[in-house]
This record gives C-alpha cells, sequence and structure tokens, in this order.
C-alpha cells in the first residue's frame, strides 16, 4: 500500500495535464505553469502537442506516448524517475487516460515495488476524474455514482453490492463525507470478501495543498482506515478497479503475458500485477503459474 503526499514530499511527480478540446482560452494557468516546470512532456502526438505548448511558450523536450508504445515507455520514464525528474503527460485534447493512452504506463509505474513517485491530476474536471485519473486504475470503462444514498451500514453494504454487480470490469468511482467514510470503506471490505485483492483508492483534498491519495487493495485500505494514520478531514473520492471479470486463459498464454511484461522491464511479482489487471486473474495465481510451468525459482 502506497500513501502519497503529493504536496509534502521531495518525491518526482507525474503530472496528468488535462489539455483544451478545441478553445485554448480553456487552459488553465497551473496547467501552463506546471508544464513549463516539468523536465519532460509525455505527449499523444509531438506535432499536435507542439503546436499547442509553442501558443503559451512551452518550451520542453517532448517524448511521444500513444497506444502501440505505452509499456514500452514505462522503462525511460522509470530512469526519468530515478532521477528525480518531473514529468508530465498530456493528449491531443482532453484527459489522458481517459480513452486515451498513459493508463497503462502508469499502471506499470505504480506496481513498481521499488520505484516512489507522486502521481497527480490537474486541470481535468470535476473530483471524480482527478481522482480517477491519479489512481493508476486500468478499465474498459468507468462508472460515477455520487454519494451513497444509504445511511444505515446494512442497507449501504445493499448498495455497494448492486454497484459491483451491475458494472463488472468498470472503474467504480464515489463521493463520501468525512463522517462516513470510516463506514463506508468497511462495508466495501465487506461486499469485497471474496476479492480481497481488489484495488481501491481514495483520494482527499484534490489539488490542494494537503491532496493526499491512498491506493492499495481493499483489505489493505480497511485496515489503514483505522489506524491512528489516516487522516479525517476533506470530501474524499473512492475509485476502485470492479475487476470481477475473469478471462479464459490457458497456463500458457499466462505465462506469454507475463513474459511480455518482463521483457518490457518488469520485475516478475510487477509483472504479474499487471496482467492480473488485463485478466481480472488472481496475482497470486498468476504468479505460482509462472514459476511452476516456466521451471524459474523465486
Amino acid at each position: 500500500m502506497w500513501v502519497q503526499q503529493t504536496f509534502k514530499n521531495s518525491l518526482p511527480t507525474i503530472y496528468v495535464v488535462g489539455t483544451p478540446i478545441g478553445n485554448l482560452k480553456d487552459f488553465s494557468l497551473r496547467a501552463i505553469e506546471t508544464l513549463k516546470t516539468v523536465d519532460y512532456i509525455l505527449c499523444e502526438d509531438t506535432r499536435t502537442s507542439q503546436i499547442l505548448l509553442q501558443n503559451f511558450q512551452i518550451n520542453k523536450p517532448l517524448i511521444s506516448l500513444h497506444k502501440y508504445n505505452e509499456l514500452e515507455r514505462s522503462k525511460r520514464v522509470k530512469e526519468y524517475l530515478n532521477q528525480g525528474c518531473d514529468l508530465a503527460i498530456i493528449s491531443d485534447a482532453g484527459i489522458p487516460t481517459i480513452s486515451d493512452p498513459g493508463s497503462w504506463l502508469l499502471a506499470s509505474l505504480v506496481n513498481e515495488e521499488m520505484l516512489k513517485f507522486n502521481l497527480s491530476a490537474l486541470n481535468c474536471g470535476p473530483a471524480y476524474i482527478h481522482a480517477l485519473v491519479a489512481s493508476a486504475l486500468v478499465g474498459k470503462s468507468n462508472y460515477f455514482h455520487g454519494f451513497l444514498t444509504s445511511k444505515n451500514q446494512v442497507a449501504k453494504v445493499h448498495e455497494l453490492t448492486k454497484i459491483v454487480q451491475n458494472y463488472s470490469d468498470t472503474l467504480i468511482c464515489f463521493y463520501e463525507s468525512v463522517h462516513r467514510i470510516k463506514e463506508t470503506i468497511l462495508a466495501l471490505d465487506q461486499v469485497l470478501i471474496n476479492q480481497p485483492q481488489t484495488l481501491v483508492v481514495i483520494a482527499r483534498e484534490l489539488t490542494k495543498m494537503n491532496e493526499e491519495i491512498i491506493r492499495g487493495t481493499i483489505r489493505e485500505v480497511a485496515e489503514f482506515i483505522q489506524s491512528p494514520e489516516f487522516v479525517f478531514k476533506g470530501e474524499f473520492v473512492i475509485c476502485f478497479a470492479n475487476s470481477s471479470f475473469k478471462l479464459v486463459l490457458s497456463k500458457q498464454e499466462q505465462i506469454a503475458l507475463i513474459q511480455e511484461q518482463i521483457n518490457q522491464g518488469l520485475k516478475l511479482k510487477a509483472a504479474c500485477r499487471v496482467v492480473s489487471v488485463q485478466t481480472g486473474l488472481p496475482i497470486n495465481e498468476l504468479y505460482a503459474v509462472f514459476l511452476k510451468e516456466s521451471g524459474k525459482k523465486t
């Protein structure tokens, strides 16, 4: 599990920056300032982005990031982060990771155990989009529920169960108040009792000085909110990857997917995490299959 206090540490940062969908005047002052201060900018098309950046006198090295090279870029980005560089990700128009490149790259980086960095979103519209982008969760679609309507715990469990059942293979986001966040996470833990490895992100005070983003499995997060370290301040966004789906893959296919990630530079455990996100298969099962069938030792 990782607790990120974005603006209260000296770690390198990846900023996911929304760009105008048509009118250049929609670009925020903070987005412009951030792009002027980072060391590198990853962009969907360098030619398209150069037009936008030149309009705002932004002169930074550009690195292409598109659907055909996204995971390949992770090795290069890791090198920059290890050097202490700050980076930004932009799309041709709109928000990276939302039907645009970025999600697989961020997922692979966040799942790298030894790599510590901040991941923050800006100029991305409402709070739940900022949280979704900064979560580094991957899914084919997303669903925003707003605030839960249920107040008591039994009804809350029932409401969350319906959401999980109705939106499989989906990134789910909802808001929660400081007074109910603990009970809601415990209810979600109860709903996902058979899926303890479900990835959950809690974000609070987004874009502010006290921005905090908590990433972990539902079990890890449920335990953390009961500890003295959890801060009960601000409004919260909860996101989780409802990966109740499971692809039917042969052991050889599982090994091939894991080996593909290893070839990209990931360690075995990190590779299994990425493939787990892709397939819905448990990380431990993928890990065991790879070790047994490939004949490799830990």
